[in-house]
């Protein structure tokens, strides 16, 4: 999304200043230079290296790129990725060069852009980030702009090591107002909640006393694996439209990996990052398996091929679908009230962000605001007792 009136200038110390502006398509190599400076090619997202890539996404009416210059050197750069038609925005990849850091640009940068997607444009009733935890400075800057504290992914990605990341989400006008009915949860979650609706002042939950599920019984399906982009897109439409995907919904993601049971019954729509093994279900469907066994055969061949992280989406009224998610040893990482919007932007639905660590928990260097650590300490309560608590009663 290129053109218009955006434009904002600093003036930073010593009188230098600074133009935020969106990117232009010849761009693409400054904007590559800039990565690579900060993280030396191992930035998880190929859009900030593949020049291809990176001149789509600011020719795309789905992108608002923002650049911040020092003459024509690019010295900070923050995306928004909009989808208007469930009013949904996500901004990520925000990056400053070493020497204009501490100076508030990335701040300027979010704050200008998100009262642009969510304010001047009206893209979008809520804006989401996730934040890296090595240090403070991410997670304070999004509380600075608003953003309410929704959740924690432990061990979610790899830059140099293993990192949790963190759910932060910024809200239009009106928007927590205009959530679609009340969420209907195990009540194994109460706690959880219990953390979202401090965050938010939203009120609370129905909650349903549901038997624990035993795990998925058998031998794990011995799926088949394919990854031709184009079938798969095409095979995914398919399904959609006849209405068989559970699991149905992961905004801003392409499944690029389908796993293909041998009798043909049971199918899943992954995206699969080939730089760092993080992985989400962007659909699915079984016509002989529950949803807990589908879940966890998948993951188990997921784990096989070196994934090490997956992640699921579940719409908040569907308590029994949560329940199977949990018994296949997925947990509660995020809640995210107001997700989905309808075509008008008139109701938003609420979603629990479920997901399953792949490989061994690693916390170590982990840096988080108070809110944060609540989600982590219940995070583990819950993988205590779904992992240890059958073996050693109490613990």
């Amino acid at each position: 999304m290129t053109g218009g009136d955006h434009r904002l200038e600093l003036t930073l110390e010593g009188g230098k200043r600074v133009l935020i502006t969106p990117a232009a398509p010849d761009d693409a190599l400054r904007i590559r230079w800039l990565y690579h400076l900060v993280y030396g090619g191992n930035y998880p997202f190929s859009m900030v290296y593949n020049p291809a890539e990176c001149a789509a996404a600011i020719a795309s009416d789905r992108y608002l790129w923002f650049l911040a210059r020092d003459g024509e050197e690019v010295v900070g750069s923050l995306l928004f990725h909009v989808d208007r038609s469930i009013h949904l925005a996500k901004v990520f990849g925000a990056v400053v060069a070493e020497g204009f850091r501490g100076q508030d640009v990335a701040g300027s940068m979010l704050d200008f852009g998100v009262d642009i997607v969510a304010n001047r444009l009206r893209a979008a009733r809520s804006v989401y980030a996730t934040t890296r935890t090595v240090s403070l400075g991410p997670q304070r800057l999004a509380e600075k702009a608003g953003f309410k504290k929704l959740g924690i992914f432990p061990n979610a990605h790899k830059v140099h090591k293993s990192e949790t990341h963190t759910l932060a989400v910024y809200y239009g006008a009106g928007a927590l107002a205009g959530r679609r009915g009340t969420p209907r949860l195990p009540s194994l979650l109460k706690p959880f909640f219990a953390i979202v609706r401090r965050e938010t002042g939203i009120p609370d939950a129905e909650y349903v006393d549901l038997p624990a599920l035993p795990e998925a019984a058998g031998p794990a399906t011995a799926f088949e694996v394919v990854s031709a982009p184009q079938f798969i897109l095409r095979r995914f439409a398919e399904a959609r439209v006849k209405g068989r995907l559970l699991f149905d919904f992961f905004p801003f993601h392409e499944p690029n990996l389908l796993l293909v049971s041998p009798d043909g019954r049971t199918e899943l729509f992954i995206y699969r990052s080939t730089k760092d093994g993080h992985c989400v279900l962007i659909g699915a469907f079984s016509d002989n398996l529950e949803a807990r066994a589908m879940l966890d055969h998948g993951a188990a061949c997921l784990e096989g091929m070196g994934v090490r992280y997956l992640e699921a989406l579940v719409e908040a009224g569907e308590a029994e679908r949560l329940q199977q998610a949990l018994a296949a040893r997925f947990l509660p990482s995020a809640y995210y009230p107001a997700m989905r919007w309808d075509a008008a932007g008139e109701r938003g639905r609420d979603y629990v962000v479920l997901s399953r660590s792949l490989s061994i928990l690693d916390f170590k260097g982990l840096v988080l605001q108070p809110a944060y650590t609540d989600y982590l300490k219940e995070y583990y309560r819950l993988w205590r007792e779904q992992h240890i608590g059958a073996v050693l009663p109490g613990e």
